[in-house]
């Protein structure tokens, strides 16, 4: 019998199945990574303040995540390529084994393609509970999935070579029977908890106390960069819907949610004092437009396109606002109830959901408003239906209310146009005094407007996104036009904001974890509210308890925000965005992860937030404020306390009658 060449043995080992196994999963970490690379490649404009050196060295550190994912998901086949039986030899296992490899894996690279295109409109990885949501919330249709592809169909290409060459792999590693007969099932017994010892480290992460998070990405880079580390299959299986555990503060909790005293003793005229109706209320949240796309915030927009909006923030009592969230998801528990969204997952689809919690328009209504959520988007979608619900508002008027489909946009809802005009006449038809929100959807992406509109001639180089801001605009305007017409309008307040600030950004400053949250807040109500422009900082948790007092209105209220109305409070603003806490106060903004703190701006100085001053500067006060902050937000949410009770009131009367 003629001896093996050393070449021949060394072709022979590598067609063993352990090393077919190896290559198996080298080509699944490969396509992994470069799947999740592609996130970077195609939304860099978010990661401008990368180098190109800092962002592959990042490339390689987020194989540590990818290593995670390839060592579960493909465990069926590690188990097959080394179990001892000679039955994994046979055709019919092994074309088993095949489908399982090429599905679960695709499957995974498609979740890395999806979040190529989510990140551009949420800023962040999806999650198992956004998933959830949007299942269920009407959003997803075959119009908006066809859109979806069309605009992006390179990307559609991209991921079939990925599965053509996931299917080559397959194929060109199949089991080939092993004349090998002495021990033959022992060693693969060995080979198999081997095999399962390196899976059960790659998935840990390596060899340290705890097994790797979304939060290791912190450990390698700033909070804004950590997407380029994780891909999405690992963001799915690790999330989290809880709140975490927070750094106490060093001293006593100096935040507490309670308002008792909700008096106002600034920006309100004197002459509301001999009012004797109750003033009604009309809160109009806006779809997507920010401060960037206004030229009263940003006059230095190559293209103007809220003219009206402008002029309107000229006669109104405005200040530097901040959304307390990047998705329209978490939009209404922060406006309408003051419940920031500082969790993975949005507040309405959390373990926390069921919680009965206080809000401004429950206390308008028992004191006899009638209380209206309009929205022209599909009725039940993202669930605004119910929670406007349980925040107060009896009645709702959506696209089934407007009950005509002509004006249907093909995706989101009823156009703003029709719309608005419908919500004005209808609130002429309500008995006063009246509280409703009015949410626009106009400005979204797949950002269409009615044929028969017309645009001004400079529009030709506007893009698709200022295209239906501009439109929005013009029915913003068409509103208050028609509601001018209406006897209600003089006993009125306005409150204008936006949803969440552009996902679309145009300008640097606006493209980083401060600026991408800036959004108009804005009271409008002449001869009762001042004509004035403050740069105090205020957010969207403010507007509730700030309603009340604009309303005389001196209930007491839980809430997380401010009054605004109130010149003893002072500005701040929270935010949970990419495994990262954000809290401004005393023009500073820091970032903590809850118990480690790793970034202190200037953001009014350093607009761009190119300078990190955590090595110059500890502002421990600020930082106490923060965790003092959490530390009530988690809990009253996890001890079910989002509403004031006698007992809270009595303590909190208590204390403040001690001190």
């Amino acid at each position: 019998m003629r001896k093996k060449t050393n070449k021949e043995k060394f072709i022979e080992w590598l067609g063993k199945p352990y090393m077919l196994l190896l290559y198996r999963l080298l080509a699944i970490l490969l396509a992994l990574s470069i799947s999740r690379w592609m996130l970077y490649l195609f939304n860099s404009q978010y990661f401008h303040q990368l180098k190109e050196g800092q962002a592959l060295q990042l490339f390689f550190y987020g194989m540590r995540f990818d290593l995670s994912v390839a060592a579960v998901l493909n465990l069926p086949v590690i188990l097959y390529y080394c179990f001892p039986s000679r039955h994994i030899f046979n055709r019919g296992g092994q074309r088993f084994i095949d489908f399982i490899y090429v599905t679960v894996n695709s499957v995974a690279i498609f979740l890395n393609f999806i979040d190529i295109v989510c990140f551009n409109f949420l800023g962040k990885h999806i999650t198992v509970s956004y998933l959830k949501t949007m299942g269920r919330s009407g959003e997803l249709s075959f119009g908006f999935v066809r859109q979806v592809l069309f605009d992006y169909w390179y990307l559609l290409v991209i991921f079939i070579l990925f599965v053509l060459i996931v299917i080559v792999v397959a194929r060109h590693t199949k089991l080939k029977e092993e004349n090998e007969v002495t021990r033959w099932p022992l060693k693969q017994l060995i080979r198999l908890a081997i095999a399962l010892i390196l899976a059960f480290i790659a998935w840990r992460g390596g060899f340290q106390q705890k097994r790797i998070t979304m939060q290791t990405a912190l450990e390698y880079t700033d909070p804004q960069n950590a997407p380029i580390l994780l891909n999405t299959p690992f963001c799915l299986i690790s999330g989290d819907n809880t709140p975490k555990t927070i750094k106490a503060p060093t001293g006593e909790p100096s935040f507490t949610a309670i308002h008792t005293d909700l008096k106002a003793n600034r920006f309100i005229i004197d002459t509301i004092a001999t009012d004797t109706l109750p003033a009604n209320l009309v809160v109009i949240i806006m779809e997507s437009i920010g401060q960037e796309m206004t030229g009263y915030y940003n006059p230095s927009r190559q293209h103007q396109v809220t003219p009206f909006l402008d002029s309107l923030l000229n006669s109104s009592l405005t200040f530097d606002g901040r959304s307390n969230s990047r998705k329209s998801l978490e939009v209404l528990p922060s406006i309408l109830a003051s419940i920031p969204p500082l969790m993975e997952d949005d507040f309405t689809s959390s373990a926390y959901a069921e919680q009965d919690f206080d809000a401004f328009c429950q206390h308008l209504r028992t004191r006899g408003y009638n209380t209206i959520f309009m929205h022209g988007g599909k009725n039940g979608v993202m669930g605004y239906d119910k929670f406007a619900q349980r925040a107060g508002f009896g009645r709702y008027f959506g696209r089934v209310e407007y009950g005509d489909d002509s004006d249907y946009d093909g995706q989101w809802g009823i156009y703003d146009g029709p719309f608005l005009q419908y919500a004005a006449t209808t609130l002429g038809r309500v008995h006063e005094p009246f509280a409703t929100a009015i949410y626009t959807l106009s400005s979204r992406y797949p950002y269409k407007v009615p044929r028969h509109f017309k645009f001004p001639e400079e529009s030709y180089y506007w893009t698709g996104f200022e295209k239906t801001v501009y439109y929005t605009d013009c029915a913003l305007r068409d509103f208050f036009v028609m509601a001018q017409q209406q006897p209600w309008y003089d006993n009125t307040l306005f409150v204008i904001t936006t949803d969440c600030s552009n996902t679309l950004h145009f300008q640097p400053e606006y493209n980083n974890v401060w600026g991408m949250y800036a959004i108009p807040i804005a009271f409008y109500r002449p001869g009762r509210i001042e004509t004035t422009r403050t740069d105090e900082v205020a957010q969207q948790i403010d507007l509730g308890p700030s309603i009340l007092s604009a309303l005389n209105i001196n209930d007491t209220l839980l809430s997380f925000g401010r009054n605004l109305f109130d010149s003893i409070s002072e500005p701040s603003f929270i935010s949970y965005f990419n495994l990262t806490y954000q809290y401004y106060h005393d023009t500073y903004l820091i970032q903590s992860d809850g118990q480690n703190s790793f970034g202190i701006y200037k953001p009014h100085n350093d607009p761009l937030m190119s300078d990190n001053l955590i090595d110059r500067l500890q502002c421990l006060d600020i930082f106490d404020k923060m965790y003092g902050f959490l530390h009530e937000y988690n809990q009253r949410l996890t001890s079910n306390e989002l509403k004031p009770t006698f007992d809270t009131l009595h303590e909190q009367t208590t204390d403040t009658i001690h001190h």
